[in-house]
């Protein structure tokens, strides 16, 4: 074996023959029994070389002082905006949370908690999956399959009918006369409209996989297909870049485990990264039928969605577009129409929530469009009712962020912003009193229109001094809450939300208690479990039969009978314990929010 060197003063000593063993010096400290590792079978590869030496080199006590030292962090914290509030909830809890430094568009949080926590979380989930096919194709070699090729091809294209006729018409991103009329499709596009569309109720006995017959739940099904799209697209396996961006957009809707945020918001940055590359935003796709012009709307309304889901920034700004929106008003259709309007009013307020904002400024006052004159606008009245009412609910989540409430507490004078943040909360819910949120639309936009609406009722609540209007609010947020509910089959944001929600029924009925009786608020109040949706009819609270006797019991021992307010006579907004919860509902939320990381479990 031969080394080439540079020449170093001599032409003709251009090559060298490599030594055939090691010199006396390194033979001599390979055999000193010193430099020998004590510890057999620890992974030493896992730490990155510091410098030159040989670790060999570095002394015993060094290296018990190396491994007796904690895994840190590359950073201590992490900014998370105002519209985002993952952190906020792990902040109440931190042990570092003194060092919280608030600024005008959120707050920068510690660590500590939300790394101990993932790596709990992470080490629970290899134990019980370390030999899942999910993770085998995570592992395994480029030579294994994705584990999603195991699924059954009716199933399959039974998914993907499913995702043209219920969610591609509101976001374009695949092209359905393109599609079928393709003879090589992509495994990989496939299976991304199958994870989209294994959230809807009609797909339930197509989510399932060739070695068992029996149905997966929808969030263990899209679980492992997102593994294996994932897995895909780290190795590369489409190389086309329209298939690509399909791909990433359609994988931008699914957010799951304690990097879900992050890890939407990197597939919808590569994905306008990819279709900025092949010029999507300069219009130069005229020679295939508009497709590629509405996939690039798509990823428009997508970079706006995900600036208020997700607390980013906005990737997609209007001066480095080369298309006109008139013009996507015209190629798109219905549902896809009041999308671009809803989008083009999120774009409007999300410079609110901008570290450039004025603070003097709490919303938008004037020229706010109306629901229904964006139907009239886009010719969307035929639309499904199902379909109508889900972009409804989307429009009044946005309508309530057009008001920023910087405190619990409410204006003193009433702002054309405030009145539509609190007319929206109540359409949300009464809407939610008339349909089942599961025959909504499978897309992230319900979960966090429902949640905005929590947030604001728990506003309500806390700033409220009408008894009539606090037991309102209670009622709302239960109304809320049991939607979340069954949202939570295939979101877990949804899920997060409405335990938070569970939480702050449960907090605000202890305060309510605390002029009652010392034992009332040692009475336990958790909730039994998921709700199932009931039609329009009286407020409906659950109850434990042990704990209202207990209750009532200690209610006749402090000589008090039951409040006709529900409890809440003697609620006051200033106890202190409920402060936990104004971190969690002082600014509006996405709740896109880990399981391990919840202060509330």
């Amino acid at each position: 074996m031969d080394y080439t060197f540079v020449i170093n003063g001599d032409p003709n000593s251009r090559k060298r023959k490599a030594p055939q063993g090691a010199c006396e010096t390194c033979k001599k400290r390979k055999s000193d029994p010193r430099t020998a590792s004590t510890t057999p079978g620890r992974m030493q590869n896992l730490d990155p070389p510091s410098s030159g030496r040989d670790k060999s080199t570095i002394s015993s006590d060094e290296q018990r002082q190396h491994h007796a030292r904690p895994y840190e962090h590359p950073s201590n914290s992490r900014f998370i905006g105002d519209l985002n509030p993952e952190a906020s909830l792990v902040a109440e809890h931190d042990p570092g949370s003194g060092n919280r430094d608030r600024h005008d568009v959120g707050i920068w949080v510690g660590r500590h908690t939300y790394d101990v926590r993932h790596e709990h979380d992470h080490r629970q989930r290899e134990s019980v999956d370390a030999h899942s096919p999910e993770r085998e194709g995570l592992v395994g070699g480029e030579d294994q399959g994705p584990p999603s090729a195991l699924m059954n091809t009716q199933d399959r294209d039974s998914l993907i009918d499913i995702y043209f006729a219920r969610l591609n018409p509101l976001l374009p991103i695949v092209d359905e006369a393109t599609f079928r009329n393709t003879e090589r499709k992509s495994q990989l596009v496939m299976y991304a409209m199958c994870l989209v569309a294994s959230r809807d109720q009609n797909a339930r006995r197509y989510l399932r996989f060739l070695e068992s017959p029996e149905p997966l739940t929808p969030r263990k099904f899209a679980s492992r297909v997102y593994a294996s799209l994932r897995w895909g697209v780290q190795l590369e396996r489409e190389r086309d870049k329209i298939n690509l961006i399909q791909i990433l957009a359609l994988m931008s809707l699914y957010s799951e485990g304690p990097d879900g945020t992050v890890d939407a918001s990197m597939h919808l940055s590569q994905a306008i990264h990819h279709g900025q590359t092949i010029g999507l935003h300069l219009g130069r796709s005229s020679g295939h039928g508009g497709s590629r012009t509405r996939l690039f709307w798509a990823l428009w309304i997508l970079s706006s969605f995900n600036a208020g889901l997700n607390g980013r920034p906005r990737q997609i700004l209007d001066l480095d577009i080369g298309l006109k929106l008139e013009e996507a008003y015209e190629i798109s259709a219905p549902g896809t129409r009041i999308l671009l309007a809803i989008s083009q009013l999120l774009t409007k307020i999300i410079g609110l929530y901008q570290p450039t904002a004025a603070l003097d400024i709490m919303g938008i006052e004037e020229d706010y469009e109306s629901f229904e004159n964006i139907l009239d606008r886009c010719g969307a009245w035929d639309l499904e009712p199902n379909v109508i009412t889900s972009l409804e609910i989307y429009y009044h989540g946005v309508a309530i962020i057009s008001h920023r409430a910087r405190a619990t507490s409410r204006p003193l004078l009433p702002t054309p912003s405030s009145l539509r943040q609190e007319l929206s909360a109540l359409q949300i819910v009464t809407t939610l009193r008339h349909i089942s949120p599961q025959n909504l639309v499978p897309l992230p936009l319900i979960p966090y229109g429902i949640s905005l609406a929590v947030s604001t009722f728990y506003n309500q609540l806390r700033s409220a001094r009408s008894h009539i209007k606090r037991t309102a609010a209670r009622e709302h947020i239960d109304s809320c809450v049991q939607a979340l509910e069954q949202l939570s089959e295939w979101s877990q944001p949804a899920k997060n939300m409405a335990m938070l929600g569970r939480k702050a029924l449960e907090q605000t009925a202890q305060v309510a208690g605390v002029s009652v009786s010392p034992e009332l608020r040692r009475t336990s109040r958790m909730h039994a479990g998921p709700a199932e949706w009931r039609p329009a009819g009286p407020p409906y609270h659950h109850s434990d039969p042990a704990g209202l006797q207990q209750s009532n019991a200690a209610a006749s021992l402090a000589g008090q009978h039951q409040q006709p307010d529900g409890g809440l006579s003697g609620f006051d907004i200033a106890y202190d314990g409920l402060m936990d919860m104004d971190a969690v509902f002082g600014d509006f939320l996405n709740m896109n929010l880990p399981d391990f990381g919840l202060p509330f479990q």
